[in-house]
């Protein structure tokens, strides 16, 4: 199932938490708590606001060239986490419906379980 259903329709509720659960345990070795942290920061703040407005939208989408700077920034096989956290996330991001504020909160809901699942594999 692509990523986007999770973000587009509730009843994936499932297939998203093993989607989020699979990425964590990938990329748990090399990929930071605290990088995914960095990212989830600006989302929850966005998430508490509670309304999905032009600018919120926005903001959500420079979260994308902030993560392709984390890759940059990676060494060698950690280069690798780093572009699948990316594309995930990416593609949740695109999904995102800008006049669909419940599309931004599975969106929210997936990113709370990836670090959560990070958090439990062992990630650092």
């Amino acid at each position: 199932m692509a990523i986007k259903d999770f973000i587009t329709s509730d009843a994936n509720a499932r297939d998203m938490v093993e989607e989020a659960e699979r990425l964590a345990r990938d990329i748990q070795r090399d990929v930071s708590t605290s990088q995914i942290r960095n990212a989830y920061g600006t989302v929850k703040k966005l998430e508490m606001a509670g309304e999905l407005t032009p600018q919120t939208y926005r903001q959500i989408l420079l979260l994308k060239p902030k993560l392709a700077y984390a890759r940059g920034r990676a060494d060698g096989r950690k280069r690798d986490s780093y572009q699948k956290l990316e594309n995930a996330l990416g593609q949740a991001i695109d999904a995102i419906d800008p006049r669909d504020v419940e599309t931004f909160r599975r969106f929210c809901q997936f990113f709370e379980a990836i670090l959560a699942y990070h958090k439990a594999y062992g990630g650092k």
